[in-house]
């Protein structure tokens, strides 16, 4: 997960100055064993991906509370 933030952003000549600010880069990867591919073969993968509702980082709902189921 990244964003270019302020500086990054102004550096970018396909990306407005102020666009991080309504972005967010989610880059699939597979961290936990590795793919060895011989030549010809093919490996598919699958990323699942889930929204939080806004209110749960804007401070109105407590994660720890959330996050315990209570």
């Amino acid at each position: 997960v990244w964003n270019p933030w302020d500086k990054k952003a102004k550096s970018m000549a396909d990306f407005g100055d102020d666009e991080y600010k309504h972005m967010l880069c989610v880059e699939a990867a597979n961290i936990e064993k590795a793919i060895t591919l011989k030549p010809g073969e093919e490996w598919k993968g699958r990323l699942e991906l889930s929204a939080v509702p806004s209110s749960y980082c804007s401070g109105q709902l407590d994660p720890q509370r959330v996050l315990q189921g209570s």
